[in-house]
């Protein structure tokens, strides 16, 4: 077998993202970490921002014309985007437009973070950030790239944020996950198809699906080469506004 087939590359489509999508809504009642009941059915539909809000506006159009309602976590420490930044801002109001939740994707790397003092504190500022920005202020957390050692921060809440990793959902609650862009654990069509457990919550990060079957590889390269392109033009069109010389070697 080769790792198109191990792996499903032809599972992260757009298209397929659509029919998951049905096929998910056929099958649960679409909630989210605001307004889910514990001991009742549901589906928890999150995602995780790593690299890509542009890809994230895409996938929340598509859930949108769905009618689904899903979260969506940013990072204010990527290395591959800026919230700050025009078009990131636009993209996050936007999916917020659409009827979605952000919530705050929180790195404890960034701020090498051991106890609970410095994680409430930490997670408080970057709150009032997102809330500044954005208008609208998060309810939920996720961890970015979580350690045994940042999962054991298991607690319900922390600083009024619900934790996406609190033993609530790690014990009482059904996971799928398409980090690093392959299914991690379980193919989410066997786990929907399957539907062994009355709850359920499934990651999936919008830059790893595309519009054609690609490697996980190809579709990361191809949201970096894609906001390289993006910082190009960027420049470009700056100096030819200012009425400045583009200079290369000809």
């Amino acid at each position: 077998m080769n790792n198109a087939e191990y792996y499903h590359f032809a599972d992260f489509t757009l298209g397929n993202y659509r029919r998951l999508l049905g096929l998910a809504r056929e099958k649960y009642p679409f909630c989210t970490y605001q307004d889910f009941e514990p001991d009742r059915r549901f589906l928890i539909w999150r995602h995780d921002v790593d690299y890509s809000p542009r890809a994230a506006r895409m996938m929340a159009q598509i859930e949108a014309e769905e009618e689904v309602r899903a979260t969506y976590f940013v990072l204010l420490h990527s290395e591959y985007y800026n919230l700050l930044d025009q078009e990131a801002t636009a993209c996050i109001r936007e999916i917020l437009a659409l009827g979605h939740d952000v919530g705050l994707h929180f790195d404890c790397h960034y701020y090498k973070i051991n106890n609970f003092e410095q994680l409430a504190a930490m997670l408080q500022r970057e709150q009032r950030i997102l809330t500044e920005i954005y208008g609208q202020e998060p309810r939920a957390f996720s961890f970015h790239n979580p350690t045994p050692a940042i999962l054991a921060f298991s607690d319900w809440q922390y600083a009024g944020l619900i934790n996406a990793y609190a033993d609530y959902f790690r014990t009482q609650v059904g996971y799928c996950s398409d980090s690093n862009g392959y299914w991690r654990f379980r193919r989410l069509e066997n786990v929907l198809q399957e539907e062994k457990e009355a709850r359920l919550q499934v990651l999936t990060h919008p830059e790893v699906w595309s519009e054609t079957v690609q490697s996980p590889k190809e579709r990361i390269y191809r949201c970096i080469d894609a906001q390289a392109h993006r910082l190009k033009i960027s420049y470009d069109q700056l100096l030819k506004k200012a009425g400045r010389d583009i200079v290369d070697w000809d």
